[in-house]
């Protein structure tokens, strides 16, 4: 990157032989911090080791094969240990989510949970605060639909019965235009008013829920009628049919009363979950340790550490969960050094990477440039949702019509791939 800056300023000083300014770009870029995020928190953790309790300055960054058969090796190692004690939490763990004749998918259950959680800055809080969601033992008698559960799968629903009515609606414009058609065309509006009558009464689980098992699609109508559009009407609203009744066993499976205890239910079984991934992870941690590696995940989590003394977090006047960062001494120095912070490729970064980039700025010094379309960090747990979060936020400035054009190829301009620090 420095190679291709180098180049261009010197294209552009051919041209402007006297501009100093370009003189002096091309002098003070040797001394720009120009890299990868991962990169910057290596530096920032070999500068900065003393901070660090249990952590040896001449540790090793572990490949990913190496990595991943180390897990694998301390999940054999655990499952066994477990299955010898049999530990009652551990069988628990094992009935509800696979057998005693493959217990793999417990073990990836595991490790999936273990990658996502460490996206997180602090994983084992973040894990147990959401757990605790689920009990709700003081909520048992409240309306399903209050939930956090109850409202994802409410909306769900709703989306499908605007994307089904808006359907037979089209259906029904075309059928009539056609007197021989008035039976079908009434078969439809039946449908229509089904729906509507459920969409209308999804603020209430129970009612929604009475309406949906009674939602029924009448026999289609048996007339003869010589039309093309007629068969075209009824596999159209076959499709519909399918798809909604699909959609009503997935979510509709049992009253507010019954969904509330289900939730509640696996409150328990989620603590033995979270209790053997905090078991695997002190394991993980102290085998890392002892052969005195590291992965990018623990580069990253160091420099948090290092440069994030804690967080505050506040609601504002709107509801809105809003977070501010107490910087270390070192995050200072480092916000001191850098004049501009420009990360590109913004769609594919994590929430710890946004705490270390956030504790090194000035708070309007950082220029993120991304195209959330392009996001392909999953792996890593990149969270394009940081992305759409500031496109949504940020407000532009002057010329509209610009900003739209801009802003419709999904760039934010207000500022992972690559990070330049300029000092």
């Amino acid at each position: 990157m420095k190679e291709r800056v180098l180049k261009a300023l010197y294209k552009k000083l051919d041209e402007e032989p006297e501009n100093e300014k370009l003189q002096r770009q091309i002098t003070l870029l040797n001394m720009a911090s120009i890299c990868t995020i991962d990169s910057f928190c290596l530096e920032v953790v070999k500068n900065n080791f003393y901070e660090l309790e249990n952590v040896s300055p001449n540790f090793r960054i572990a490949d990913t094969p190496e990595i991943e058969l180390l897990k694998q090796e301390i999940l054999d190692e655990l499952f066994e240990k477990k299955y010898l004690d049999e530990d009652k939490d551990f069988t628990k763990l094992i009935n509800t989510y696979t057998s005693y004749k493959d217990d793999t998918p417990l073990k990836d259950l595991i490790t999936n949970i273990y990658s996502y959680i460490s996206s997180s800055p602090y994983p084992r809080k973040w894990l147990n605060e959401k757990i605790e969601m689920f009990n709700i033992e003081k909520q048992l008698e409240e309306d399903f639909s209050q939930t956090p559960w109850g409202k994802v799968l409410l909306e769900e629903i709703e989306e499908e019965l605007v994307d089904d009515i808006t359907i037979l609606e089209d259906v029904l414009e075309t059928l009539q235009y056609d007197s021989e058609l008035e039976e079908f065309k009434q078969t439809i509006e039946t449908d229509i008013k089904q729906l509507d009558t459920l969409k209308q009464n999804l603020n209430n689980w129970d009612k929604s829920y009475e309406i949906a098992q009674n939602v029924k699609f009448t026999t289609w109508p048996r007339k003869k009628v010589e039309s093309e559009i007629k068969d075209e009407a009824k596999n159209i609203r076959d499709n519909v049919k399918k798809k909604f009744n699909k959609k009503v066993e997935k979510i509709f499976v049992s009253d507010s009363k019954q969904s509330n205890q289900d939730i509640y239910d696996m409150h328990e079984v989620l603590k033995k979950l979270e209790n053997l991934i905090i078991e695997f992870d002190e394991i993980y941690s102290k085998r890392k340790r002892d052969k005195n590696i590291v992965d990018f995940t623990d580069i990253e989590h160091f420099a948090l550490n290092i440069l994030v003394k804690d967080v505050e977090v506040n609601i504002n006047e709107n509801g809105e969960r809003e977070e501010h960062i107490i910087k270390t001494d070192v995050a200072q120095k480092y916000t001191e050094k850098f004049e501009e912070i420009a990360i590109d490729e913004y769609q594919d970064s994590n929430l710890v990477q946004e705490y270390i980039l956030s504790s090194i700025s000035k708070g309007n010094n950082m220029f993120m440039v991304g195209d959330v379309k392009q996001s392909i960090y999953r792996f890593r747990q990149a969270m394009p949702k940081l992305f759409l979060d500031k496109y949504r936020d940020f407000c532009p400035i002057g010329d509209v019509s610009v900003w739209d054009k801009m802003s419709h190829r999904g760039h934010i301009y207000a500022k992972t791939g690559r990070t330049v620090l300029n000092g």
